[in-house]
């Protein structure tokens, strides 16, 4: 039989367990519902040559997603996953975007908490990392987190506008800095 400190412990221990569950994962859960979404950018499925680089880019630069062909952008779009299928124009649109500019996504960082789940980056909130040459595996978190497509929306919105990736990456860690951890990320090269 427990005595009354032994009580007092327990009920604290059991007490604090789901707060600090709550505060543990908050950040993420919290993270990957906040955001509110730009309603002025529209899903455009990719087509053969987006993946070509646009201006301010860095030309097919990247961390651990090799740039695709267009031919791969376009296989691995016609044989993307129900996750991305069933998801509204917006999170198809993040992902068309991850998918032809890992270029520009990789040197982004996720401000969603998803470093707790090991992403390096907002391009792998969307893609497994790959090798030139290996099929593009997509990722699902994307498709349930609004921070994590908000930020491929605004990098593709400020990249067709010809923005620098230390112009693109300013306003990514700006906007998003402050809703949870974000990705150890490095800096673009200049």
């Amino acid at each position: 039989m427990a005595t009354g400190s032994a009580k007092i412990r327990r009920r604290i221990a059991v007490g604090w367990l789901p707060a600090l569950l709550f505060l543990a994962l908050g950040g993420a859960v919290v993270g990957c519902s906040g955001a509110a979404g730009d309603p002025a950018l529209t899903y455009a499925p990719p087509v053969g040559g987006q993946a070509v680089v646009e201006p301010g880019a860095m030309a097919g630069h990247t961390m651990s997603h090799a740039m695709p062909s267009a031919a791969e952008v376009d296989t691995a779009w016609g044989a993307r996953p129900d996750f991305v299928r069933s998801s509204d124009a917006r999170t198809q649109e993040g992902y068309a975007f991850a998918i032809a500019r890992p270029d520009v996504t990789d040197w982004l960082p996720c401000y969603c908490g998803c470093v707790a789940m090991d992403h390096r980056n907002n391009t792998d909130c969307f893609l497994h990392a790959r090798s030139s040459g290996m099929p593009v595996e997509f990722e699902e978190h994307a498709s349930y987190c609004e921070v994590c497509v908000d930020i491929s929306l605004l990098a593709k919105s400020m990249s067709a506008d010809g923005k620098s990736m230390l112009e693109i990456r300013a306003a990514v860690d700006a906007r998003f800095g402050g809703l949870a951890p974000g990705t150890d990320t490095p800096l673009p090269p200049a």
